[in-house]
């Protein structure tokens, strides 16, 4: 047993890193050479918090390898680096170093996991359920030989350089396996072109500290997640950081809302805020509220919260991924929470999912560099449960209940949530 802390954990290494990398790249397949320009290529590492109970997940990187028009390039990192991927919210990322490339077009990008080894005792990719300090090791299924892919185009430019996120969500990454008690990583990975986007920062009162807050388009897409953290002090403002995020002039709507409540508990009906057309600007941070003037609290009423439950039936085995929505307006969709479905101990093709939901219409305010005044919704809500597989499957369930899913072409699941 080993209890891990919420900090990097980064094996010593002999060389800069950035140093140690250039000296482990190899090319197969064409590129390199003499006379062929060349580019830099950094490389950084961040995550969604994670949602499906799990208080560690820890992996072990060992190379990059990039796909691009002249071949496949290889950067072996001299010694591995483990991470505990629930240190990589609100903005934070690791970096993963820099390295000399050919000039060109790349159209993909793969993380080398380290295999694991351990028996029982230290692992080099292993998760750590709430409430407990044991490692149960991650299965991860093709991580050390083809790597886990990351589609995304992007160009080094001679003598330039392009500086990438790799935007590893634990939450929809991790699968539980049935009741087995054994976790599968079956990694939703995106990746971020720094040099074209920026990020949303936000202060909130201090007793919402854990509160859920979401940047989505209009159709109520979650692009980015992340829970308001406490400050220093017990006096201090919640903080929050959305990003990266791709520029965007029209802007994300924000969702701030509860965090789950505990199960058997009563809870109070409050109410979600919604900042409506936060732009992002290439290089900025667009701020919501400040420290000394926080964004309102969360509003809380004096009804209870909603109960919606019910079965997934898939046509095929699958993971699962559950958005509660309902409209803002006659052309506004706002996602208020999500879930990961579980998977029936009878079959493979069942899950089923239950989520405790406010009642009450969200407080609206329009992104003003100002003070944003908050009005609540005049369009009572009407809670639409939509079902989202892994395979392209997607169903919806207005009011919650069975939800049978169909089709093969939906990308919801693999979007960054």
């Amino acid at each position: 047993m080993k209890n891990i802390s919420k900090a990097l954990i980064r094996p010593r290494t002999l060389l800069p890193l950035a140093a140690a990398l250039a000296l482990g790249l190899s090319a197969c397949g064409g590129g390199g050479g003499g006379g062929v320009s060349s580019g830099t290529a950094n490389f950084a590492l961040t995550d969604a918090p994670v949602c499906n109970g799990l208080q560690n997940v820890v992996v072990t990187v060992t190379a990059i390898q990039l796909i691009g028009q002249s071949g496949t390039y290889s950067l072996t990192l001299p010694q591995p680096v483990q991470v505990d991927l629930t240190t990589l919210t609100n903005g934070a990322k690791l970096s993963l170093g820099n390295i000399s490339v050919p000039a060109g077009t790349y159209q993909q990008l793969r993380l080398i996991l380290a295999a694991n080894t351990g028996n029982g005792g230290s692992y080099a990719n292993y998760v750590v359920p709430a409430n407990s300090t044991t490692q149960v090791p991650l299965t991860t299924p093709s991580a050390q030989q083809s790597g886990y892919k990351i589609n995304g185009q992007f160009t080094v430019a001679a003598n330039g350089q392009v500086s990438l996120t790799v935007d590893f969500n634990a939450c929809r990454s991790v699968v539980m396996a049935g009741n087995s008690g054994q976790y599968i990583l079956k990694p939703v990975l995106n990746l971020v072109d720094d040099e074209q986007s920026g990020s949303i920062t936000g202060y909130l009162p201090t007793a919402d500290a854990g509160a859920v807050v979401m940047a989505e388009d209009s159709q109520g897409h979650i692009l980015k997640t992340t829970v308001a953290a406490a400050g220093a002090a017990s006096t201090d403002p919640s903080t929050f950081t959305l990003g990266p995020l791709p520029a965007s002039s029209t802007g994300y709507n924000v969702v701030i809302a509860p965090p789950a409540p505990s199960s058997g508990t009563p809870n109070p009906n409050i109410a979600p805020d919604v900042v409506l057309s936060v732009p992002v600007t290439v290089g900025q941070v667009t701020t919501l509220g400040s420290s000394s003037s926080p964004l309102p609290t969360l509003a809380i009423t004096s009804t209870q919260d909603a109960s919606y439950s019910g079965t997934i039936n898939l046509a095929q085995e699958a993971d699962t991924l559950i958005v509660a929505q309902e409209p803002l307006n006659s052309t506004t969709m706002i996602s208020i929470a999500q879930t990961n479905g579980v998977e029936s101990t009878s079959s493979t093709t069942t899950e089923s999912y239950a989520m405790v939901l406010p009642t009450v219409a969200p407080n609206v305010a329009s992104y003003s560099s100002g003070t944003l005044t908050f009005t609540q919704s005049s369009t009572a809500p009407a809670i639409t449960i939509q079902a989202y597989a892994s395979d392209g499957e997607s169903g919806t369930a207005a009011g919650g209940g069975s939800i049978t899913l169909s089709g093969s072409s939906d990308t919801t699941f693999e979007m960054d949530h």
